[in-house]
């Protein structure tokens, strides 16, 4: 065989050329390309004619990308790292592929080794540089992983802190720090920013964050109708951001709430709209039948799949908000979620953490309206799978029961979840073992949940061996599920020790500062007292020396803590000091509550729940001076939700004049500063006050109100003299202006029949003759429906029905066989009415009476009925002889 012409390497670099200019990004194209690479590469390097000084290193440093991007996008992740790893390159040229891939082989530790070392030699570069700025995401989503979220915060700030030209590229790197930030939160950890400090809200103030809030945050999804216009292109970003809200809900107002509800609603009607038009795109001039169906169903898994997180955070933005109404579409949202998910076959595609999370929130949804066993039972099992490892249990039984000590099976398994999800599900699956008396599972959960406290990731050997072989795990995105082998977890022993469990059991929940872990420590004591006030156990400390050791430790623990962290303790300290009393004020007075509100720290008590729950205390204490009540709500500023809540002070004690002064100043004065929510709100409670001082002004603010057509345009005069219409129908346009009224007010009248003194809820007895005309004429209708099928032909005579076709067959009068000797005449066969006969006129007592005045007016001779019969004194034998 001739050896190649030295130029081999060009004419292959051509192909190569080709290739690429195609524009193929399918599995084939990639294949091709990778084919193509490695024939230059291996060529190259080994022929004799060809040596390696001939392809210049400039031409085989770009092919080496090229061919490294070719198998990372067909999944060979090892190939990637063992490639460089051949060549000596490692950390060289070709450091952002080897440390993606790397990351998709979930060989988390060495990847962050590399993006350090990497960026710290290229620190004197700007961010703009592709390689770092590429490098750089790869190491904060690294960081994420390995459960280092406060230091994957601070690579997300240096890296969108630059100038980054990519809007796509800019919203993907938002999206990720907001799931960073939701992964790892701890309730209380924005208790002293309020809103006004950079350092930690540095996130919420970014443009484009603060324009989707201001814009789809204030919206209402549904009524939207300019079509593309109001979609979400990046509807990941409204959903992350929507989580993160409702996450951190304990350091917001409702209006937060409401608003993270939007984006979820505008993300979900943008997730499906997109994907729709999508899937119109795929099948559109397929024409083999069952391929086009086979796309349409992909596709609708898709949505579904994409929806049902959406749908799931939208039940807990209801839940959150409260209210019966909000409560019912929680309930039936996450009712659904779970059904869809634990089918055999699941068609949704749906994470089994969304499936966990949606048991969780289920089972606060029905604390104390089920017993606690059953609530326990929706409290997803713990096992040592967290987000690092990033996996799916196969199925929906297994996972470690964390509980123990018979403290029931969860639905699923929690697994691939966020230290957040991990800490509040070890919480509270042994807060409800603590209500139940379950001394051994209650001490399991709390020596699990102490030990996961100290846990951020098991190692890349335990991480790696979830994957699967090809490395094509978890997706770049957080929000993001990859799929691998469930493993097996040691339990711990009845006396709630982890020291016989291995450390690559326990789940993995570190918070992202000490200051955390000791706060999540002192809630891990407030159980522990609490079951051994419930359980009266005498061994063990008592309840109230585990408080106090507990608040020993925060305040130590806060005097190094920063002020993120400090926040954090203050906000459990407060809880430690309210558990105690109420505890200890089972009479529910104010004074004892004052008091503790009142010792509270400052960062708490400036809070406006706080603030409104002290100013209550004060006012059931004297209710006569309110003057407390009204200098702390007074000190809550001169926003329009502070005078709201002092309004609303004001209106259950009847100081109507007070609340007439407040809210006049909001609907006259702060129109243009005040939402439209708010200032439906205060309008109505100035309705409603001026509605007891003057009728006439309460009147006129009333016509503000937007309130619908059908309610607007109902008056009472016109009301009592229309035509009643009829039921669930609009009254006649003769009647008197009644067409315009509502359903609900025709339904009412209806349901009266019109009349003064009716019950609610009877109705008007139909009339016979328009019950005969109704049914003559679906009579018609239905045999016009028959002649036109051709089973009926009205010209021909029809037979008359069987007069006896009510009877069995074996007894009809033409059935000889059927009849032979029962002698029945008639042509219903008499049945059993003779003998029925028979035994009447034996009881009728009237009749035999009259039959025997009958009978003696005959023969004209006395009756001897009434005459006694005497006995002839002689002895009568009965049967065999014997005296009776």
């Amino acid at each position: 065989m001739d050896s190649p012409e030295p130029t081999a390497w060009k004419d292959s670099l051509s192909t190569l050329q080709s290739l690429i200019a195609t524009g193929d990004t399918s599995k084939g194209g990639h294949v091709k390309i990778e084919k193509c690479c490695a024939l230059i590469l291996d060529g190259g390097a080994s022929t004799n004619n060809i040596g390696e000084e001939d392809i210049p290193a400039e031409v085989r440093s770009t092919i080496s990308t090229i061919y490294l991007r070719a198998l990372i996008h067909l999944g060979r992740y090892t190939e990637v790292v063992d490639y460089l790893q051949k060549q000596q390159q490692s950390g060289g040229v070709n450091v952002q592929e080897e440390a993606y891939a790397l990351y998709r082989l979930r060989r988390y530790e060495a990847c962050r080794s590399l993006c350090a070392s990497s960026l710290e030699l290229n620190e004197g570069s700007t961010t703009n540089n592709n390689i770092n700025r590429g490098l750089m995401h790869v190491y904060a989503q690294t960081l994420y992983r390995l459960g280092e979220t406060q230091s994957a915060d601070e690579v997300y700030f240096q890296l969108l802190s630059s100038e980054l030209t990519d809007a796509d590229e800019r919203e993907d790197a938002l999206a990720n720090a907001l799931a960073n930030r939701t992964a790892n939160y701890t309730s209380g950890s924005l208790l002293k920013f309020g809103g006004n400090t950079a350092t930690e809200l540095w996130l919420e103030m970014d443009e484009a964050i603060v324009e989707m809030l201001s814009s789809y945050g204030q919206s209402d999804p549904s009524n939207n109708s300019d079509g593309d216009k109001d979609l979400l292109q990046n509807y990941d970003l409204a959903y992350n951001l929507a989580t993160y809200l409702l996450v951190s809900s304990d350091a917001r107002s409702h209006s937060y709430v409401r608003q993270a509800k939007q984006l979820l609603g505008h993300a979900e009607k943008s997730a499906l709209t997109i994907l729709e038009s999508s899937q119109e795109e795929n099948v559109e001039g397929e024409t083999n039948e069952e391929e086009r169906k086979a796309k349409q169903n992909k596709q609708q898994q898709l949505a579904e799949q994409e929806a049902a997180p959406i749908r799931a955070n939208l039940a807990l933005a209801n839940l959150l908000l409260g209210g019966e109404e909000n409560e019912t579409a929680a309930l039936r949202a996450y009712l659904t979620c779970i059904t869809k998910a634990v089918k055999p076959k699941n068609s949704t595609g749906m994470h089994a953490n969304l499936l966990a999370m949606a048991s969780n929130n289920l089972a606060l949804l029905r604390d104390g309206k089920e017993s606690v066993f059953d609530v326990l039972k929706r409290i997803p099992a713990t096992s040592a799978l967290s987000v690092s490892e990033d996996l799916v249990a196969k199925g929906s039984k297994g996972g470690n029961n964390s509980g123990g000590g018979g403290g029931g099976a969860a639905v699923v398994p929690l697994v691939g979840a966020t230290p957040q999800q991990v800490r509040t599900a070890l919480f509270n699956r042994a807060l409800l073992l603590a209500k139940m008396g379950n001394v051994s599972g209650c001490s399991e959960a709390l020596a699990v949940l102490r030990a996961s406290l100290e846990v951020a990731y098991h190692g890349d050997e335990v991480s790696a061996a979830g994957s699967n072989g090809g490395g094509g795990g978890a997706e770049g995105s957080p929000k993001s599920k990859g799929k691998g082998k469930k493993k097996k977890n040691t339990t711990t022993d009845s006396g709630g020790d982890v020291r016989g469990v291995v450390k690559k059991d326990i789940p993995t929940a570190k918070p992202s500062s000490e200051g955390e872990a000791v706060a999540w420590n002192a809630r891990a004591n407030l159980i522990e007292s609490e079951l051994r006030r419930i359980t009266d156990a005498g061994d063990g400390s008592k309840p109230e020396v585990i408080i106090s050791q507990a608040i020993s430790d925060i305040d130590t623990a806060a005097k190094r803590a920063d002020d993120d962290a400090s926040s954090v303790l203050d906000y459990v300290k407060s809880q430690l000091f309210l558990h105690g009393a109420v505890v200890s004020n089972k009479q529910s007075k104010p004074q004892p509550f004052i008091d503790v509100l009142g010792s509270l720290p400052s960062s708490v008590q400036s809070c406006p729940g706080t603030v409104v729950t002290l100013a209550s205390l004060y006012g059931a204490l004297d209710k006569d001076d309110t003057s407390r009540s009204v200098e702390l709500l007074s000190s809550l500023g001169e926003d329009v939700a502070a005078r709201l809540a002092l309004t609303e002070f004001h209106m259950e004690r009847g100081q109507y004049e007070d609340v007439i002064e407040v809210l006049e100043s909001i609907v006259e004065k702060d129109a243009d500063s005040t939402t439209q929510v708010e200032m439906m709100t205060a309008t109505a409670l100035l309705v409603k006050a001026l509605s007891y001082t003057d009728s006439e002004r309460a009147g006129d603010y009333a016509e503000r109100l937007e309130i619908g057509e059908d309610i607007a345009t109902l008056d009472g005069e016109e009301l009592e003299s229309m035509e009643i219409p009829r039921f669930a129908k609009k009254a006649s346009e003769n009647g008197g202006g009644g067409g315009g009224i509502s359903s609900k007010v025709r339904k009412i009248i209806a349901s009266t029949g019109g009349k003064r003194g009716s019950n609610l809820g009877e109705r008007k007895k139909k009339n016979h003759d328009a019950i005969l005309r109704k049914r003559a004429k679906q009579r018609d209708e239905y045999l016009a429906t028959l002649e036109s099928k051709g089973q009926y032909d009205p010209n021909k005579s029809q037979t008359k029905p069987d007069p006896e076709r009510w009877i069995p067959k074996s007894q009809r009068s033409y059935n000889r066989r059927g009849r032979r000797g029962r002698h029945k005449a008639g042509a219903q066969g008499g049945g059993a009415g003779a003998g029925m006969e028979k035994d009447a006129a034996k009881l009728d007592v009237a009749a035999r009476v009259a039959a025997a005045k009958s009978s003696v007016e005959e023969s004209g001779k006395p009756s001897t009925a009434n005459i006694q019969v005497s006995g002839s004194g002689a002895v009568r034998k009965g049967k065999g002889g014997k005296r009776r």
